[in-house]
């Protein structure tokens, strides 16, 4: 198993644990001081429904993201350790929409009364200042948490490369080839977390009224889109032609469905909207990588890949992406003596 063993790795996977820790608490304490001063009828209502949609959310995209950043510190993979910069700095615009939705759903709700005539919000509370300061204070958790992880990044850079130089010892056009189709594969596991957000926020929009096709529809594309990401990463690997084309008509259709979307999410869900509009970007952006790796399909890459594997098994070799690589490109001189 795995683990880090390098002081930047090491400070890499301390922050994503010590952000993951510090925001779920956060986040728990604005869902219980918001949910104590709500009537029970306020599930009824689509606009009580988003603070706990905040906290879901941000639950998952914590811990998703922990799995991505363990999984790309043990494959040594500097294109995803970029993206979970990336990653980071959308949990950041979240974190700064969440007081804005949140006060807006509140003033809201203040003057709603239930079928019987009771206030949704309990009087005498004020959900507003109680939770306040704990969403600031998240934002500026995870403000520094990016910050400190695009600065650890940039510290990588350099011990990252030096990995892949040493372990891809083939041409530049195969070495261009090979980095697209782990690139793609990447950028498929960050798009997964904006698709199943995209949908867990619709089904919650959609919740207030069970009979909605839609609350439905989310339900049950969640393990289609489990399915064709799975897909998409076994037919660029294996380069099945037929099966990555119908995995980019997928992907085109999911893009269809989210402009429809973005046509009619109401304007003052500010926060779905803009997912939305970045999970539309996502899907557009992996149909493009996937056609790049269709060009490549029948130069090399597969072979490539397939040797990786087998020399994992055969040689016992550490688990990472680029380990194995330098077994079927032979031994590349060391910089220093020092060098492992």
């Amino acid at each position: 198993m795995y683990a880090p063993d390098s002081t930047w790795t090491r400070a890499f996977l301390s922050v994503a644990v010590v952000q993951a820790l510090i925001a779920s608490s956060l986040e728990a304490y604005v869902l219980i001081a918001v949910e104590r001063c709500f009537d029970p009828a306020v599930v009824q209502v689509a606009r009580g429904h988003t603070v706990p949609l905040f906290f879901a959310l941000f639950i998952f995209g914590f811990v998703y993201q922990l799995i991505l950043v363990y999984d790309a510190l043990r494959s040594s993979s500097m294109i995803q350790v970029v993206g979970l910069c990336l990653y980071n700095l959308c949990l950041l615009v979240y974190a700064i929409f969440q007081p804005k939705d949140i006060k807006d759903a509140l003033d809201t709700l203040a003057g709603s009364i239930t079928s019987d005539g009771k206030p949704l919000i309990t009087p005498g509370t004020n959900a507003w200042g109680d939770c306040m300061p704990a969403l600031a204070a998240l934002a500026l958790v995870v403000a520094v948490a990016t910050g400190v992880f695009c600065f650890a990044a940039w510290k990588l850079r350099s011990e990252f490369a030096w990995v892949v130089y040493k372990a891809i010892n083939a041409d530049l056009a195969m070495r261009k080839r090979i980095l697209i189709l782990q690139s793609y594969t990447a950028f498929l596991k960050f798009d997964l977390f904006f698709l199943l957000g995209f949908l867990l926020q619709n089904m919650i929009n959609a919740s207030a009224n069970m009979g909605k096709p839609e609350f439905g529809l989310s339900i049950g594309a969640i393990p289609l889109v489990l399915l064709v990401i799975w897909l998409a990463v076994v037919c660029a690997q294996s380069e099945y032609t037929v099966g990555t084309l119908v995995i980019i008509l997928c992907q085109l259709a999911a893009a269809g469905f989210l402009c429809y979307k973005l046509t009619t999410i109401d304007h003052e869900l500010y926060m779905f909207r803009t997912f939305a509009a970045i999970t539309l970007i996502m899907t557009l952006c992996a149909a493009g990588m996937a056609v790049l790796c269709l060009v490549n399909f029948g130069k090399g890459v597969k072979n490539v890949t397939e040797s990786q594997l087998r020399q994992k098994s055969t040689h016992n070799l550490p688990d990472t992406d680029y380990a194995s690589l330098s077994y079927l490109y032979g031994y590349v001189p060391r910089r220093s003596p020092l060098d492992a």
